[in-house]
């Protein structure tokens, strides 16, 4: 093992020992720090935080684990979509669509019948960013609703952003 790789091990290490932490502060360095480390050996960790009491750490923890890849990462994003806060539901849907991938894009779906409006408009938002023409159907149905379950120029714009352009 190279001199490097020890270091880095012993620097995860001591991230993750500042997890366990009673100070806020130093919790949320270490969340910070796990994910600039990129190490998918805190994935785990950063998933558990989903449920701490503190909303903060929770938060923390979804864009520390958008830093890091692998499909573990999007297990995780993806339990964080039941989380009991829409703002770390909301955190969630970006963070997967930042990913992008079409695995994304079925696990945001369901999120549209989110019971939070925001939830729901930030689902609209991030599928239309996205720009992957599966989510299309789904959105086309929830245009047809009457009862506005979104904000209809959210909807407008997502879906403009998903049919093809006529040339």
């Amino acid at each position: 093992m190279d001199e490097t790789h020890s270091e880095d091990r012993q620097q995860l290490a001591g991230w993750l020992a500042q997890l366990q932490q009673q100070q806020r502060a130093s919790r949320l360095e270490a969340i910070e720090q796990l994910g600039r480390s990129g190490d998918e050996q805190a994935i785990a960790p950063l998933a558990a935080l989903l449920e701490d009491p503190d909303p903060a750490l929770r938060l923390q923890a979804i864009l520390a684990l958008r830093q890091i890849d692998g499909p573990l990462v999007v297990d995780a994003l993806a339990g964080a979509l039941t989380n009991t806060l829409p703002q770390v539901r909301r955190a969630a849907i970006v963070a997967l669509g930042k990913i992008g991938t079409g695995q994304c894009v079925a696990l945001l779906l369901p999120a549209l019948q989110d019971p939070d409006k925001r939830v729901r408009n930030t689902v609209v938002l991030t599928l239309g960013e996205m720009g992957d023409v599966r989510a299309l159907p789904a959105l086309l149905q929830l245009q047809t609703h009457a009862d506005q379950t979104v904000d209809s120029a959210y909807l407008t714009h997502a879906i403009q952003r998903l049919r093809p352009q006529s040339h």
